[in-house]
């Protein structure tokens, strides 16, 4: 049968309007150091967007205005629903870890988990896709590109590892965040050096008098421990290096076991009486073995106990075999607002009379969980952590692009050699490689507003070329 030509052109309207309205769905893997500064960017890249995370729900008109939430600034898996382009695209994330985000491009045969919603409805995301055990709470998928905080130079997805082979990736910078070390409320410090880190997560425990030099006063018998992140997280691999270790080593962390209680809201110590007048009272049933919330921040507990994590060896999930730690910074600044009781501070001295956590995340991070920031007085002084020196030197943006702070990452976006690559049905053979570019400029505009430096940042004076290498003085010398 032959077609007459108008119902030639009734079958290309048809094809050309189911093409417009057809739905992309685009995968990415990235570390935690760079979720604040992605995902603002994303939600001011999408117009007329939805949200669901491990935070919750959001929406919002999006655009260059678009106002940042915690609901999905502080979310390792969720997916967005908007429009980009005139066209319709869902946008599914992992920030897993920066090496996994290393892996994912690098062999481009590797799946890994993602939220299965379509970013639409309320509430949150069934679990956490990378804990899991059920099936319909997750999907698996290959991804389109990957953000890292760390050199695929220095990684171990650079040739061949563990009987696979990683490609050479084109990796574009996009900003710079800051890493510090913390410590618990409490903590009677303000500094470590590299050698009071190195020693820290060898042994797993300090005592107090190898930082403060006293040794008759009691501070023999109260300890330091340390807390870490599990082996996909980039800024586990790049402060390892910073203070002389092994970035793929045994790193020597505990884990409460169990975990505080959660109390809630409910469990706060201090509430607000009467509601609007700003005194604060205490809370008759705060129960300080339980941890509470202040908005988005979960914070405090007591750690009746604690073991080395896992009891030794952890598998992660992009193939690395190492002693393993919390999966997300956000998980790890809720670690360092908890204190030891007896069992867990005597853990490595039966005479211990008191005990604190170190640990190292991102400001974004430790900014209102561990120090409490916009909390206000409804915080109370006692349980704020600690942000620690590191050898002498302050964690602020001024001294790290001065070259005088030492402990801070690249934020990258890492594509294969060969470009971002079209799939069936998308809009245009280039749509999701414009997508990419799009994203990147745009985190290059918000990094330096959510907890980073900007590349183009007159004042920053200094640069690095390899995970925990020298500070250098100058500009990077081009994409690597």
């Amino acid at each position: 049968m032959k077609l007459s030509p108008s119902a030639l052109i009734g079958l290309v309207s048809i094809a050309s309007s189911l093409a417009a309205t057809a739905e992309t769905t685009i995968y990415f893997a990235a570390s935690n150091g760079d979720r604040n500064a992605t995902q603002v960017a994303i939600s001011r890249v999408l117009t007329n967007w939805t949200y669901r995370g491990l935070s919750g729900a959001a929406s919002g008109a999006g655009g260059p205005s678009q106002t940042p939430s915690d609901t999905f600034r502080t979310s390792n898996f969720g997916t967005w629903n908007g429009t980009w382009n005139s066209q319709n695209v869902v946008i599914k994330t992992n920030f897993a870890g920066a090496l996994a985000g290393i892996a994912a491009v690098a062999d481009q045969t590797q799946k890994f988990r993602f939220d299965p919603t379509n970013g639409t409805g309320s509430g949150a995301i069934p679990e956490n896709p990378l804990d899991s055990t059920t099936p319909a709470n997750y999907v698996e998928s290959t991804v389109d590109f990957g953000l890292s905080t760390n050199f695929q130079s220095t990684s171990p997805f650079n040739g061949s590892y563990n009987e696979r082979t990683y490609n050479p990736v084109k990796q574009t910078l996009v900003g710079i965040s800051q890493l510090g070390f913390y410590g618990s409320p409490g903590i009677p410090i303000d500094n470590i050096t590299s050698q009071q880190a190195r020693l820290l997560y060898d042994a797993g425990a300090v005592q107090l008098s190898l930082f403060t030099g006293n040794w008759s006063n009691g501070d023999e018998h109260k300890w330091i421990y340390a807390l870490g992140r599990n082996t996909d997280a980039g800024q586990r691999f790049a402060a390892q290096l910073e203070i002389g270790r092994s970035g793929l080593g045994y790193q020597w962390a505990y884990q409460a076991n169990p975990a505080p209680t959660a109390g809630g809201t409910g469990n706060a110590p201090l509430l607000e009486s009467p509601a609007g007048s700003g005194t604060w009272v205490a809370n008759p049933a705060y129960d300080p073995a339980k941890s509470y919330q202040i908005g988005t921040s979960v914070i405090g507990g007591t750690v009746a106990d604690h073991r080395q994590w896992n009891n030794g060896l952890d598998v992660s999930f992009s193939g690395i075999t190492a002693s393993g730690g919390h999966t997300s910074g956000a998980n790890l600044a809720i670690a360092l607002t908890q204190k030891l009781g007896p069992a867990a501070y005597q853990k490595a001295d039966p005479a211990a009379t008191a005990g604190w956590y170190v640990g190292y995340v991102t400001p974004g991070d430790a900014n209102a969980t561990i120090l409490g920031s916009g909390q206000g007085a409804a915080r109370p002084a006692d349980s704020k952590g600690v942000a620690l020196k590191y050898n002498g030197i302050e964690n602020t943006p001024e001294n790290l692009k001065s070259g005088r702070y030492t402990l801070w990452i690249y934020n990258r976006v890492l594509t294969p050699l060969s470009g971002v690559s079209s799939k069936a049905g998308d809009p245009s053979p280039t749509y999701r490689a414009d997508f990419v570019t799009a994203l990147a400029n745009r985190i290059k505009i918000d990094v330096a507003s959510q907890q980073g430096i900007a590349l183009d940042d007159p004042a920053l004076k200094v640069h690095r070329t390899e995970d925990g290498g020298t500070v250098l003085p100058g500009p990077f010398p081009g994409d690597e």
